[in-house]
């Protein structure tokens, strides 16, 4: 069989289902996609990165829905649960207005694991 072409009887294929359900999956599923990434060696802040960038669907949707101290939080208890060494800044940066000439540093900094921008999101 070519392999362009759907065969539904080879018990090889990979099938994908979607579930509907009533309950509130968001917190395993965020859950799930720290620990996956903590395990592949990730920090703290590139999962966050991760989480605030919209090519990556599922957790930017847990970021939308529940916002960034959520977030922040889910990563706190599985980081510490696997003993992993974080520490999150004191205050954030992108809260305070920077001057013209600091602006552009921040800008540089808001970058994902991969180097592409992060966008910026209103909470």
């Amino acid at each position: 069989m070519p392999k362009d072409e759907f065969d539904f009887e080879d018990p090889m294929e990979l099938n994908g289902v979607g579930l509907l359900t009533d309950e509130d999956t968001l917190d395993a599923m965020s859950e799930c996609f720290i620990e996956e990434f903590m395990r592949l060696g990730y920090n703290h802040k590139q999962i966050l990165a991760l989480f605030r960038n919209p090519h990556y669907l599922g957790m930017n949707m847990v970021l939308e829905n529940r916002g960034e101290p959520f977030v922040r939080e889910m990563i706190r208890e599985v980081f510490t649960r696997w003993g992993r060494p974080f520490e999150w800044p004191k205050r954030c940066a992108c809260a305070e207005p920077k001057p013209p000439e600091q602006s552009t540093k921040l800008e540089e900094a808001l970058m994902d694991p991969m180097g592409a921008l992060i966008p910026k999101i209103e909470i």
